[in-house]
């Protein structure tokens, strides 16, 4: 999982506990886009009991999910994440929050990627990168038709 947060147009953001619970690998793929600034890796977002209080009244949201939820909250920015819970959660709070799959439309909008490149790079999302991702699978299998067949 990786939340990250969307303020300017490309400020993104990933809070430390997020960034702690990344394999080796997922950090060495990661880590060019925040020595490039890219990709802002932000150190103790958010008070600790703030975090605790969220996670008393959200038992099925990690501590990473609710420092995100805090933090995007915090910047007033929309937050990036497939998980359920933690979607939910934002959009009871008042934050604008989107997945994958709206990034990936965002990418072929401002044709960041091909309709093509863009399918290609969602099955390999899905299939190698993080199987468990849970995307919806309708709204997944009519990208991957639609976007494949271009």
């Amino acid at each position: 999982m990786l939340a990250a947060f969307f303020q300017l147009q490309y400020d993104f953001h990933v809070v430390d506990a997020v960034w702690e619970e990344l394999n080796t690998q997922q950090k060495t793929q990661l880590q060019p886009y925040i020595n490039t600034k890219r990709l802002i890796l932000v150190k103790k977002p958010v008070e600790t009991s703030d975090i605790f209080q969220i996670k008393k009244q959200r038992h099925q949201l990690s501590i990473p999910d609710c420092t995100s939820l805090l933090y995007a909250k915090r910047l007033k920015s929309i937050l990036l994440t497939s998980d359920k819970n933690l979607r939910i959660t934002a959009s009871q709070h008042g934050i604008d929050v989107h997945g994958h799959l709206w990034v990936f439309d965002n990418m072929v909008t401002t044709e960041i990627l091909t309709k093509k490149a863009a399918a290609a790079k969602l099955h390999k999302l899905s299939t190698e990168v993080n199987p468990k991702l849970g995307l919806p699978a309708t709204e997944f299998e009519a990208r991957i038709r639609d976007w494949g067949n271009m």
